[in-house]
């Protein structure tokens, strides 16, 4: 019989570098080699704060984005689908807060024509009026599903709370009934000519595509793209006053709850012993939250803890939901976890969160896909594509006495704002709270 084999600890991972190079025209490229991904992704990121929409018609990027597969000039209406899906190729992306991503996954071995046709879609998009108002219809009926979300209406308006109420990302990224109404074709089509230019722009390419040349298919995709580069301004993100809030959901048979404060971004020296932080109370299935309130008190089905960063500072945002009659209580015990006072962090809960999330790096980058959202992530936040690797150095080399520390500067636990989705007549006084109607949008 054989003797069983001995495991040892797992070899050091690091994140896969690029090899970077730019257009003529201005267009930036990262290319990830990765052998044995044949399934190869592809991330265009235009550098398009949310900021850069008119006031009056905020909604008007997420529309432009949508609208990107809905035909281009030379291929108008279903004939575009027809050769995505021909090539086995989804097109899909998102407008965010500081950047839009579109995205494109297709078989390796269709990469160079899959690229010319993204290529297509994103630089020359038709935008065609009919379909324009298809997606602004789409939209006001995705409103009214968010506002019948107890979830998801408690985590926009927890934003909206802890964010000074005047800024563009303490509202809907999407847009709201009143400016999304207002958008036409030729709105959209003006938006995509004035914000879309190479100069803007990173391409993200990852996947094994053997020894063909990537940059001569770029070259060959994007290199007649020319618009004139417009500069925009990233406006740095301001936390407002703390606020408690209820938000009267009538008919609902359990609450939904938002507790979170301004965070950090990925550029503070406290950030990773920050994340590490977040990760051991309500980051992982083991967190101290999920521990309490779901294992030990079964008051909810799942307590976790967000981490989100942006350019500037960043949302950490505590969600779960639990029975109307349990609310008072569980908040009370979730401030009392959050204050670290009575129970210091130990040295075997930093080192969990530290192996959980350095070892469960290569599991979350292990498709060309996922490589390309944490790249481009980091374009989004204004970041070089070495940031993934140095956090994850970083994160490895943190402290107890650092990540406690780092928790106490920025959570301060009776200074949080609250925000509770449910029936005010059976929450108001026991919270001790003001009913809000529910948000139009």
């Amino acid at each position: 019989m054989r003797p069983r084999p001995l495991v040892g600890a797992a070899a050091g991972w690091h994140f896969p570098q690029p090899v970077v190079d730019r257009l003529d025209n201005g267009l930036t490229v990262w290319f990830y080699h990765l052998p044995g991904q044949y399934v190869v992704s592809a991330a265009l990121v235009v550098d398009l704060p949310l900021t850069e929409e008119p006031v009056e018609l905020e909604g008007v990027a997420t529309i432009c984005l949508r609208g990107l597969d809905e035909g281009s000039l030379a291929h108008p209406g279903p004939s575009y689908s027809a050769q995505l899906e021909a090539l086995g190729a989804q097109f899909s992306g998102w407008a965010g807060d500081s950047a839009s991503v579109c995205q494109l996954d297709l078989p390796a071995q269709w990469f160079e024509a899959g690229l010319a046709c993204f290529a297509e879609g994103v630089t020359s998009a038709a935008l065609a009026d009919p379909d324009v108002d298809r997606l602004v219809a789409n939209r006001l009926a995705e409103l009214d599903q968010l506002r019948a979300s107890g979830s998801a209406l408690a985590r926009w308006e927890l934003r909206a709370s802890v964010l000074a109420g005047h800024q563009r990302s303490a509202r809907l990224f999407g847009g709201s009934h009143q400016t999304v109404s207002r958008l036409t074709g030729q709105i959209v089509r003006d938006f995509h000519r004035q914000r879309y230019a190479p100069g803007l722009a990173t391409l993200i390419v990852a996947g094994d595509l053997g020894a063909g040349n990537v940059f001569q298919a770029v070259e060959r995709a994007f290199g007649g793209w020319s618009a004139a580069v417009t500069p925009v301004d990233h406006q740095a993100v301001r936390p407002g006053p703390s606020r408690q809030r209820l938000i009267d959901r009538p008919d609902a048979v359990q609450a939904n709850i938002r507790l979170g404060c301004f965070g950090l971004d990925r550029t503070d020296p406290d950030w990773p012993a920050f994340q590490v932080a977040c990760t051991l109370m309500g980051g992982s299935f083991l967190s101290r939250l999920n521990r309490v309130l779901r294992e030990q008190e079964g008051w909810t089905y799942d307590a976790s803890l967000a981490n989100l960063s942006y350019r500037h500072g960043g949302l950490v945002s505590l969600s779960t939901s639990t029975r109307i009659e349990t609310v008072p209580a569980l908040l009370e015990r979730a401030r009392a976890i959050l204050d670290p006072t009575d129970q210091p962090f130990e040295q075997t809960e930093v080192d969990d969160a530290i192996n959980y999330l350095v070892g469960l790096a290569p599991l979350r980058h292990a498709s060309a896909s996922a490589v390309v959202d944490q790249a481009a992530a980091l374009v989004e936040l204004g970041l070089g594509h070495e940031a993934a690797d140095a956090a994850l150095g970083a994160i490895a080399q943190v402290t107890r006495a650092q990540a406690e520390q780092a928790w106490r500067q920025t959570v301060v636990p009776d200074q949080l704002s609250l925000v509770v989705v449910g029936p005010a007549d059976r929450l108001a006084q026991p919270l001790g709270l003001t009913p809000e109607p529910l948000p139009a949008l």
